[in-house]
């Protein structure tokens, strides 16, 4: 989930929740914002990374820039696969205060 998603699944949450909920539901949000910064950056370091293997082979020097490469490609395949499940933790804790009718008679019929 980009930022902007993350901003409009917010703009959903009532004015008016539990502080708890509320701290809950932002920290999933700060935890969805920084792996999507960190898979960003990633991404720009890994390309870098691979063109600078490019120019290492030629001075002898490829295993190491190669293995420099590898290790952000594992840590981006880490991020990406956990990406999805950080994003559904905000959806569903949204989705719990914002379906929550608050405090709301309940018990023998409509009053």
């Amino acid at each position: 989930m980009n930022a902007s998603q993350i901003e409009r699944l917010l703009a959903s949450i009532p004015e008016k929740i539990e502080p708890r909920h509320r701290k809950r539901v932002m920290g999933y949000a700060a935890t969805a914002r920084r792996i999507d910064a960190r898979i960003s950056a990633l991404r720009v370091s890994l390309e870098r990374a691979l063109r600078a293997v490019d120019d290492d082979v030629a001075r002898g020097l490829g295993d190491k820039s190669a293995d420099r490469a590898l290790q952000l490609a594992q840590e981006l395949e880490s991020l990406e696969r956990v990406q999805p499940r950080v994003d559904s933790w905000l959806r569903v804790a949204v989705g719990a205060v914002a379906d929550d009718p608050g405090l709301e008679p309940f018990g023998e019929g409509p009053v």
